[in-house]
């Protein structure tokens, strides 16, 4: 069960990682007066809002780790 719910803490954290890569703004568009300002945030912040959704994935696959090793512990016994 334990390298079931560690296999699934990497596959969350790398999937989440990529979603977060994909999804997370990098820069923030503003509108005034018909003319548009575009602000990027800066590369730290940016590193470690990615990190922190990638950690939350990894929790979560931790849960799913957990939930299928269960589930395959009760049909061995």
């Amino acid at each position: 069960m334990e390298k079931s719910i560690r296999k699934w803490v990497i596959y969350g954290f790398l999937i989440s990682l990529a979603l977060s890569i994909l999804f997370v703004d990098y820069k923030i568009t503003f509108d005034f007066d018909g003319f548009y300002s575009t602000e990027y945030v800066p590369v730290y912040d940016y590193i470690v809002s990615i990190l922190r959704y990638s950690v939350v994935g990894a929790f979560a696959g931790m849960l799913v780790g957990w939930g299928f090793g269960r589930i395959t512990n009760e049909n061995k016994q």
